[in-house]
């Protein structure tokens, strides 16, 4: 009988032996859940950079670059409509019309600015002429806000702002003047003088210096 105490004492301490074996690996099995937590930790953290990143880009974008021209630069104007206006005209008179000589003047006040030209035009038609004058009436050829387009004007003389006045003679003038302005006879006839300021930034609006005239001979009146 002895022996079959001993076997089952032996069958005992297997079963034992097998049991704690069984034990062991329990808190084992727990490795792989506390493994995962960790990395899911991990990736909130990575996210929060990236959320980080993200808001320091527009941060960096907002700030001017140095390179940027500085803004609220005001554009340069273009000169000013020439003031202070001023026509003359001398004669010298000669043996006859033919060596008469013609000297016409026009002066200005303002704009004497450096980097400002003033050019004069003689206008070519008598605008402001009615089509069909009234016997004995008369009038200007040239008033204030009337459209001058390139064909209806003539350069007679250019001159920097600052010198104030500038002046275009010739020699010869008809034997009968009607009532326009003179003018060279071999050059186009024009009826009114006016004057503008230039400047790379652009020109002014029109001055008048000369209005000029128009005439309508009366009943009995007699022109050449």
């Amino acid at each position: 009988m002895a022996w079959l105490r001993l076997l089952v004492v032996a069958i005992l301490a297997a079963l034992l032996a097998a049991c704690g074996a069984t034990g062991v690996q329990s808190p084992g099995s727990n490795a792989l859940p506390a493994e995962a937590a960790s990395t899911a930790t991990t990736n909130p953290t990575a996210s929060t950079g990236t959320s980080l990143a993200a808001t320091d880009s527009p941060r960096r974008a907002s700030q001017p670059p140095t390179t940027q021209p500085a803004s609220g630069q005001t554009p340069v104007a273009a000169p000013p409509k020439p003031t202070g206006v001023k026509f003359d005209e001398q004669r010298r008179l000669g043996n006859d019309a033919a060596s008469t000589e013609v000297t016409q003047t026009v002066t200005w006040a303002a704009p004497r600015s450096d980097g400002v030209e003033i050019r004069v035009y003689g206008v070519t038609s008598c605008i402001a002429e009615p089509a069909s004058p009234s016997p004995g009436s008369a009038g200007p050829c040239l008033v204030e806000h009337t459209p001058l387009p390139a064909e209806d004007r003539v350069l007679l003389a250019t001159a920097p702002a600052s010198a104030g006045d500038v002046s275009w003679s010739w020699t010869g003038i008809p034997d009968c003047e009607g009532p326009g302005l003179a003018h060279d006879p071999r050059g186009p006839a024009y009826q009114a003088v006016v004057l503008a300021a230039y400047s790379a930034s652009g020109q002014s609006i029109f001055a008048i210096a000369a209005p000029g005239r128009w005439s309508q001979p009366g009943p009995g009146e007699v022109t050449c």
